[in-house]
């Protein structure tokens, strides 16, 4: 039998050997009929394929008629085919733009997403124009999971406060910024219109490339060039025109309801209370509609030829303000290009000239009409300014005030890569920065009351500058042999920045008007000048930096990362540190496997686990310094002495700030890529936070003084998911987004301000970061209902200062008394859930975007209303105050400050929101019209921007983001608007 089975086997083999036969081909681009080398080539069913050499040829045994061949290429669309009796294949794949977008942008190269082992994010240029601003951080958000984006006020110019992945750090707490090469610490000088897309590097993996830069994240910006194959140049223009309306108004007292609350303060104060004047200071101030505009508009062109590339482009934008005197005003120029010198040498540059000028009110010129009084007329008969006790006059504020700054930010950079041999290249990149601002502020003499007058005129005048340069060298290598693809990366970077500001003050200028406004020997203030550097921004780093990416056919991915920092903000004992990262990825999708599961497009996992650094302090934390400006009066004539006195120690073992953090994700996509969904958990721990304790006085130094130590951990951990899904009915395609995150944040350790108290107070004493509970948290008294009535007090525990009708306060520690020691957490600033979704559809011409997103779990503490060292105006819950037992329980009685208005539960409300953020209508012409137009694009549009916002918060806007332990505090500032706009898009 055993013969038999051997006989049988080798009758078989001849059969065999002729299925089995060699089939060869070349694939090309249907497009341009160039060959594409690279393209993956797989046998369906097996775990067989091969790839196109350079000259897009390749080879491949199959064993039956019935085989069927995958080819896959980046940009192009997946083709399939039966090979039957064929011996040669040859294959044109068709060019599919919605993969193109799946390229995203690394830390000095660019990969396929599919390979990507990290936590990236990409969002188109387009993206971010469609928010009327000045800096294009508010188009990103709502956009990224993970990612938090607040204004850093409504005011003109007001640039934006982004955390990514949560708050790791008490210093320092936004990501860096890579602009085409050029590092920086803020974008918001930059034109949204002349982006290209934004990556959002999020996990170690993705971020330590950047060593100790990229702790906090990291947002690579990509502007806009001519694409190769580009000869004609395409010129683009887009205008859009917005109006402004304040969203929300705080709601206060009226006129009657305010006298009625201060005839009970003050008695007798209002005799006819149906008689008083109702001042709407608010409708006072803010100006909205046609009066508060905004325009911006945006020219550009772009060309290319087969010798190189060029991208042009000019924009313009304004921004008046909704209260009088604000206003931003900017001019962008951009430059990008690129020359092929030669077959293995190409030289490029990247230049941003962003002139600026603003207007600025008094920024606390909104906190005075929350407190002013309604029962005042805001001008007397003779048309002066009326005198308005305990704030003043909120229109003389705007009036007296005069404050302009202006300047120019600019970045650069020239660049050239060398292609050394096959696979390997040398590029080397200098990059600049430069920041130039001159401010200049002027109060007139004026009077309107004792409290509101200024008796000499002020001049002050300020000049900053900053100028930073960045080189970096790297050597790539690129290889790929049969299944194995090897990518690697080797760099060199040094950096230096310098920084100096200068302030000029002077008294009783000659007169008023601006031609006037100079200093001069015979008015200059010689006690109040300044001079010095900005320590965050004055430094050297010298780093080198290592990464490989390893593919075996395209199936296991391993990327490893090393960067080694020197910062001379350390001693040179600490200065220089490692930052590893390592990262591994499994396509599934590619397994022989998953044939059958026509259904899944894509499935793929990644884990990735390292250490990324922090140095964002002050340069001179590690020295003890001596301070100035400790000045007395000596002698007969009473002269102002100058003196200085030691003022901070240093600290000669200053450390880096670290943060270790593990990431692990899962990507999956389901017929043809129509519904896609990415999950992913993260957990970092930064530790050796730098922090600043205080130092006692008996030590000999001034009050406020400090020393920098590492002294805290943090925990940050959540959940990242973002669904889509996409899909057509005959001319209609729609999609639907939904994208979020769950955050948990907790201090793990810290050294407080008591040496080993295990807590860190922030200057108020509104928050305490105590372990265990987050960054920032709010720190007061419990407030449990009002006391009723004597019996009702003296049945409870209280301060000796309580009495019927003030708020209850909870004896927490349960000794019987209400002391300093019941305050408690009562609140946190940062939010356990944030999310958006996002809709959109196109039909025939007319497109619809519509963008909503939200947070919950956060707290905001309304700081504004507890500022009470007299009477002012209370906002309109005081209405529903305790007057008498029983009648009311949770609103106390109407005090001018005192118990009632220490740090309490009281105070904190709910920060959660859901907004509209952003609905586009577009319309754009059809081909004819555009034909006879020679035009290729024109699309019209109308859009509306912060519509509405839900919120049960009674400010002016629950996204409220401050430093770590200053978060979420309400100080009553300049209040964003909702925009509504026109505009139009027209491609030559």
């Amino acid at each position: 039998m055993r013969h038999l089975l051997v006989i049988g086997i080798f009758s078989l083999l001849p059969f065999s050997l002729l299925a089995q036969r060699n089939v060869k081909g070349t694939v090309t681009s249907a497009t341009s009929g160039e060959t594409l080398p690279g393209v993956n080539i797989r046998l369906l069913g097996t775990d067989q394929g091969t790839v196109t050499d350079i000259n897009g040829s390749f080879s491949l045994v199959v064993e039956r008629d019935s085989a069927q061949l995958q080819f896959s290429f980046l940009g192009f669309k997946t083709f399939t085919t039966l090979v039957g009796s064929r011996s040669v294949i040859d294959v044109q794949l068709e060019d599919d733009t919605q993969q193109l977008d799946e390229i995203v942008v690394v830390g000095y190269g660019t990969q396929k997403k599919s390979d990507l082992t990290g936590s990236v994010a990409r969002v188109k240029g387009s993206e971010l124009t469609k928010i009327p601003s000045s800096s294009p951080l508010q188009g990103l958000q709502g956009k990224v999971a993970g990612v938090q984006i607040s204004n850093a006020g409504g005011a003109p110019g007001a640039g934006a406060v982004i955390r990514v992945r949560g708050v790791g750090t008490f210093n320092n707490s936004n990501p860096i910024f890579v602009v085409d090469g050029v590092i920086l610490d803020n974008i918001d000088f930059l034109n949204a219109a002349d982006i290209e897309a934004m990556d959002v590097l999020k996990d170690a993996s993705a971020t330590a490339i950047y060593g100790s830069r990229g702790a906090n994240g990291v947002i690579i910006v990509t502007t806009k060039r001519a694409k190769k194959g580009q000869v004609a140049p395409t010129i683009n223009f887009s205008a859009d025109y917005s109006i402004q309306k304040l969203q929300k108004r705080i709601a206060l007292l009226d006129g009657r309801e305010f006298a009625t609350v201060a005839n009970e303060l003050r008695p007798g104060s209002y005799n006819n209370i149906d008689l008083v004047p109702n001042t709407d200071w608010q409708d006072l101030i803010f100006k909205d509609g046609l009066e508060a505009p905004i325009l911006n508009a945006q020219l550009s062109a772009t060309g290319a030829s087969d010798k190189g590339q060029y991208y042009l482009g000019a924009g313009y934008f304004k921004h008046e303000g909704i209260i009088p005197k604000s206003q931003f005003e900017r001019l962008t120029v951009k430059f990008n290009n690129s020359y092929q010198l030669s077959s293995r040498l190409q030289l490029g540059t990247n230049i941003t000239l962003t002139p600026f000028k603003a207007q600025n009110t008094n920024n606390n010129v909104v906190f005075i009409a929350y407190r002013a009084w309604p029962v005042l007329e805001p001008y007397n008969a003779d048309g002066s300014f009326a005198e308005i006790p305990g704030t003043g006059n909120p229109l003389a504020d705007i009036e007296y005030t005069n404050s302009f700054n202006q300047g120019l930010r600019s970045i650069g950079n020239t660049y050239f890569t060398l292609d050394l041999i096959e696979g390997l290249q040398f590029k080397s990149s200098y990059g600049i920065e430069v920041d130039y601002s001159s401010s200049e502020s002027f109060t007139p003499e004026f009077f309107v009351s004792p409290q509101q007058q200024n008796p000499l005129s002020r001049l002050n005048k300020g000049f900053y500058n900053r100028l930073s340069w960045l080189w970096e060298n790297t050597l790539s290598y690129q290889k790929e042999i049969g299944l194995h693809r090897l990518d690697a990366l080797a760099g060199f970077t040094a950096q230096k920045s310098t920084s100096e500001f200068v302030n000029l003050p002077a008294l009783s200028l000659v007169r008023d008007t601006p031609d006037f406004w100079y200093i001069n020997p015979n008015n200059i203030n010689p006690n109040e000048v300044g001079n010095g550097v900005d320590g965050s921004n004055y430094f050297s780093m010298l780093s080198q930096l290592f990464r490989v990416n390893y593919s075996f056919n395209n199936r296991y991915l391993l990327t490893a990362t090393l960067r080694r920092d020197g910062s001379s903000k350390f001693p040179t004992t600490n200065r220089f540190a490692l930052f590893p990262a390592v990262a591994v990825g499994w396509n599934i999708i590619n397994e022989a496997f998953m044939s059958p599961y026509e259904a899944i497009t894509n499935l793929k996992l990644k884990a990735s686990w390292g250490v990324i650094g922090n140095d964002k302090i002050p340069y001179d934390r590690q020295y003890s310094l001596v301070g100035n400006g400790i000045n007395a009066v000596f002698g007969p004539e009473d002269a102002i002495i100058p003196g200085q006195t030691y003022s901070s120690a240093g600290n000669p073992d200053l450390r880096w700030e670290s943060t270790e953090q593990f990431n692990a994700g899962v990507e999956m996509a389901f017929w043809e890529n129509t519904l896609s969904a990415e999950l992913e958990f993260f957990r970092k721990i930064t530790y050796d936070i730098l922090i600043n304790l205080p130092i006692p006085g008996y030590y000999g130094n001034g009050s406020g003084a400090s020393i920098t130590t590492n002294s805290a951990e943090v925990l940050n951990q959540g959940l990242e998911f973002n669904l889509g899904y996409r899909n057509s009915i005959g001319d209609l395609n729609y999609s639907v987004g939904v994208l979020g995150n769950t955050l948990h944040n907790e201090v793990l350790k810290v050294r407080g301000t008591n040496g080993d108290d295990d807590f860190l107070t922030n200057g108020a004493g509104t928050t305490r970061s105590s372990v265990g509970l987050p960054i920032g948290a709010f720190y007061g008294y419990e407030v449990d209902g009002v006391f009723q009535n004597q019996s009702d007090l003296d049945a409870y525990p209280h301060r000796s200062d309580a009495f019927p009708g003030d708020l209850r306060f909870v004896d927490t520690n349960e000794d019987g008394q209400i002391t300093d020691a019941d305050r408690t957490y009562i609140g946190s600033p940062i939010p356990s859930l944030l999310y958006a979704f996002n809709l959109g559809a196109e039909y025939k011409g007319w497109d619809v975007a519509i963008d909503f997103q939200g947070q919950r779990g956060n707290d905001i503490y309304n700081i504004k209303e507890t500022i009470r060292p007299d009477l002012y105006n209370y906002e309109q819950h005081v209405a529903n105050r305790w007057t008498g037992e029983n009648t009311s329980n949770t609103e106390p009685r109407a005090s001018q400050g005192g118990y009632n208005y220490l740090p309490s539960s009281f105070f904190v409300q709910s920060g959660s929101f859901f907004r509209l953020r952003n609905i586009t209508l577009g319309y754009s012409l059809p081909e004819g019209m555009t034909n006879r137009l020679k035009a290729q694009q024109v699309r019209f549009f109308v859009s509306g921007t912060n519509v509405f916002t839900l919120s049960p918060f009674t400010g002016y806007n629950p996204e409220i983001l401050g430093d770590p332990i200053n978060s979420g505090i309400d100080l009553g500032g300049y209040p964003f608007s909702a925009m509504y706009s026109t505009g139009i898009r027209v491609t030559f």
